[in-house]
């Protein structure tokens, strides 16, 4: 007796080759993330090849620090992002400013660590200060969607916080979903 198609798709080996494809396509979805924002990071670096980065374990080893002055960090983010949640003790600022609108008037002073949600537009704000003459400059690699994933502390404007607002950045699936606001 001949097995129609539709029976032999629901055989006992055309039910193992769907679970097959489906496992490997979810352990292909899974790979995927890391890999996604490494190619960001690339790409933001090819950008803006003269700005130097720190990446989130090394910021948190200078705040840990006993001795030595602090990096100042700014966020760059919208207001509303940063308000919600930050790196401790950040500042914000808007892209368009210098760190002369938050009280540095020296360019020689102190140590900045520009940061937003990846590194983009950190990156601009890092290039853009450097031409102003700027010279201790960093931009956080990965920026806090990285720092937030590595589970490293954040507050908001009510102290600790254990989540990103992602807002409207494009790469809003970077974030750990565990590590992102709804």
């Amino acid at each position: 007796m001949k097995k129609s198609a539709l029976g032999q798709l629901f055989s006992p080996f055309g039910i193992s080759q769907f679970v097959m494809v489906g496992a490997v396509g979810i352990a292909l979805w899974l790979s995927y993330g890391p890999w996604r924002f490494e190619r960001a990071k690339d790409q933001i670096r090819t950008r803006y090849p003269n700005v130097a980065r720190l990446d989130a374990p090394s910021l948190k080893e200078w705040f840990d620090r006993r001795e030595g002055p602090k990096p100042v960090v700014i966020d760059v983010r919208p207001r509303a992002e940063y308000e919600f949640s930050h790196l401790p003790g950040a500042k914000h600022m808007s892209p368009s400013d210098t760190p002369a609108a938050l009280g540095f008037a020296g360019k020689d002073d102190a140590s900045f660590v520009i940061c937003d949600a990846v590194g983009a537009d950190a990156s601009a704000v890092a290039a853009s200060l450097g031409l102003l003459g700027y010279k201790h400059v960093q931009v956080l690699d990965g920026g806090i969607f990285e720092w937030a994933n590595k589970g490293l502390p954040i507050e908001g404007s009510n102290g600790t916080a254990d989540k990103v607002s992602p807002g409207s950045s494009r790469y809003a699936s970077l974030l750990k979903r565990s590590r992102r606001a709804p």
